[in-house]
């Protein structure tokens, strides 16, 4: 995973933080940190900084911090940085490698959303669209609460080409789409490779995905509600491909 982009961002709070600042994703550019506070005090924070160059790190009073970030939430700490996005799609050996695409996912919210339940998960990389996609912003990676520093996120230009990357990997595909062929979630095994399709707010998954996906499944619902947040439905398969692979 060599060819990549970097997107710049600013996150604030301790775990964000730290995470970004231990990771092999993220280049941290500048941490501010507020004299006295959380962060200050923090032992595992103290602990990552102290391993970084003296020239990055700025400790300032508290009126000095708030002209970088006047956030409560903030816990006294701020930093900018860049992450990486890849361009180019690995080749996997792990046997229960799992890998998440989005179909043109827009709303910044829901892919930090995304990563954050893609880490928590043990998902092996999240990829998106490069055009008619939200990419990595400071919101992203803000609402992630870390989970940006974890998962690998890839850029394609297409995803019918992904989908036979990994297929000449031996990955499942599976598409999740409300339609009346698609069986229901639970009844796929997702304990090997696979690949896991969701799509983006309003539009689903594209036609051609579809077709060139190995199973189709649903989320059954009640009350005649007949679709999820994107994340929400992320969030429910991640975590039942898990289940199926710790069991």
């Amino acid at each position: 995973m060599n060819n990549f982009t970097k997107h710049r961002i600013e996150v604030f709070g301790i775990n964000g933080c730290h995470d970004a600042i231990k990771s092999s994703l993220v280049h941290v550019n500048q941490i501010i940190i507020e004299k006295n506070s959380p962060a200050d005090k923090n032992i595992k924070m103290n602990e990552a900084i102290d391993l970084l160059s003296s020239n990055l790190i700025q400790k300032v009073d508290s009126e000095s911090f708030k002209k970088y970030i006047d956030n409560n939430r903030s816990q006294g700490i701020f930093i900018k940085a860049q992450v990486k996005t890849f361009t180019e799609l690995p080749l996997i050996e792990k046997e229960t490698a799992c890998y998440v695409i989005l179909d043109q996912v827009q709303d910044p919210h829901n892919l930090g959303q995304i990563l954050r339940i893609c880490a928590g998960g043990n998902i092996d990389g999240v990829v998106i669209t490069d055009r008619n996609s939200v990419s990595m912003t400071s919101a992203v990676a803000q609402v992630s609460q870390g989970g940006f520093s974890k998962v690998p996120l890839f850029a394609v230009t297409n995803i019918n080409r992904a989908i036979n990357h990994f297929k000449g990997n031996d990955f499942w595909i599976t598409s999740f789409e409300n339609k009346i062929e698609a069986k229901n979630w639970y009844s796929i095994d997702l304990r090997g490779r696979s690949v896991l399709i969701f799509g983006g707010e309003g539009s689903g998954v594209s036609s051609q995905v579809l077709k060139n996906s190995d199973f189709l499944a649903t989320i059954p619902m009640s009350h005649d509600m007949n679709s999820l947040n994107v994340a929400t439905a992320v969030s429910a398969i991640v975590f039942e491909r898990l289940r199926q692979v710790l069991s």
